[in-house]
Parts: C-alpha cells; structure tokens; sequence
C-alpha cells in the first residue's frame, strides 16, 4: 500500500486552505484517504477544512484494524460528524461565520473501495488505459451541464464553474454522495482540490500519471502542471495504489 500527497499555496493566493490526510491499518490492507478544500477567509478556510477532515476520520478510524468494511450509516455518521464541528464552531465565533468546506475521502479496505462527496474536489481512478471520474461535483456548472443548459467545453472557461452548491459546515445538515467500487493491484486512486482539476485537463492529468516512474514522480508533475497552467488556487494531490509504481500501460482518457 502507498500514500502519497503534496499540498501548495499556489501563485495567488496569501494563504492555503486546503489539507489532506489519511490513516492505515498496522494490521490490514485499509486505509482512510480525504482531501478538503476550506472557504471562508484565510483564518476560516483552514479552519473549516482542518475542522472537518480530523472529525470524519475520527469516526471512521477505529475500524481500520478489523476485516471489514464499515457499513454505510458510518460514514454518514463521519460526515455528520465533520458538518456539526464546522457549523457549530461558526456559529460560536462571529470571525468564523459562513466558513466551510468541501470533502472528497475514501476508505480503502482491501480490494474494495467507499468514497464520499461534498462539493468539488474530486476522486479519480486510473485503470490500465483509462482514467474515469468517480466523483461529480456539487456545483453550479454541474447543473447547468445535468440540465443541458451548456456543453462540456463551455464548462471549462464558464465564469462560475468556481460556484458550488453544497459545502460541509455551512449548513447544519448536508447530504454527502456515496459511491462504491472495487480495486486492482494495478489502480491508482486519484483525489484533489479544484486547484488542479479546475485548470488542468484530465487528459494532462492521465497522461501526467501514466507517464510517471512512480507516485512521487505523478504528484510532482502534477504540481508542475498546475503552476504551468497559472496555480490560481491552492492545490492538493493525493494518490493511492497498492505499490506506488505506475504501470497503467498506454493513454487512453475516458
């Protein structure tokens, strides 16, 4: 199993509101992955987004040394959990109001894999030629694209695609998409902020990673490719796979 993550300030922003983290097993093939990008001011941002991935990997973390996958109801409960912290300590502290987050995480146990949702950070997951978005954003581009009011192409430049819909800790209940999957030996598992999949391609992003020697190596070109393309916001990468050596074989994005 390897983890491997990097977060950035990028070129224009005072401060970095972004952070990951993740936990294993000292026993077993699992292992808790999150990334959150805060909002909120500088001071609030970084609090909302510390905030929220400490309390939903609290709830979650001490099932990692036991067989099997925790059931459903926990991890809404771990994303409740992270909501009622950052809402809470909002609304207890007048410089802290409206801060939130969003959320991507993923609790690996084996070969199978349980990913959560909130706002626009994304997972991936690259498979032998292809790399596939797991995650869809909650935001307000991802419904003018469900309702077919714009293109995908006119997604990319629209001058909101930075608007989201749903963020944990700004309201005192948020609902969290859950997605489900198996994993290969061969996979690597994907998650970032929208400092790098909001101006990088998914075809640079495949081709970053299929081209890397390791995961090391991935998460630095991927950072290289963020600050080629201006590194508006603050990044963060974070990747996964059983042996940290890619070996995806050829491109093909889809």
């Amino acid at each position: 199993m390897k983890i491997t993550a990097l977060t950035d300030i990028g070129l224009l922003r005072k401060s970095n509101q972004d952070i990951y983290a993740f936990r294993e097993s000292e026993t077993y093939p699992n292992a808790i992955v999150a990334v959150c990008d805060g909002m909120g001011g500088a001071a609030a941002g970084n609090v909302a987004s510390m905030v929220a991935v400490n309390h939903f990997i609290r709830v979650l973390e001490p099932l990692l040394e036991t067989e099997e996958m925790p059931p459903v109801e926990l991890f809404h409960q771990a994303v409740d959990a992270a909501n009622t912290a950052v809402f809470e300590m909002a609304q207890q502290d007048r410089e802290l109001e409206g801060m939130g987050t969003t959320l991507v995480a993923a609790y690996i146990c084996r070969n199978q894999a349980r990913l959560v949702n909130v706002g626009d950070s994304r997972a991936y997951l690259v498979r032998k030629k292809k790399m596939r978005q797991l995650t869809v954003d909650h935001s307000y581009v991802q419904e003018l694209l469900h309702r077919g009011k714009i293109t995908e192409d006119e997604a990319k430049h629209h001058p909101n695609r930075n608007l989201i819909t749903k963020a944990v800790g700004v309201d005192a209940y948020v609902e969290a998409d859950l997605y489900e999957g198996e994993l290969s030996k061969e996979d690597t598992l994907l998650l970032c902020s929208d400092g790098l999949c909001g101006i990088v391609s998914d075809e640079k992003i495949f081709s970053i990673i299929q081209e890397a020697e390791d995961q090391e190596d991935a998460a630095i070109g991927l950072r290289h490719a963020a600050y080629e393309a201006g590194a508006r916001d603050n990044l963060t990468i974070l990747l996964f796979s059983e042996a940290g050596i890619m070996n995806h074989g050829g491109a093909e994005n889809g």
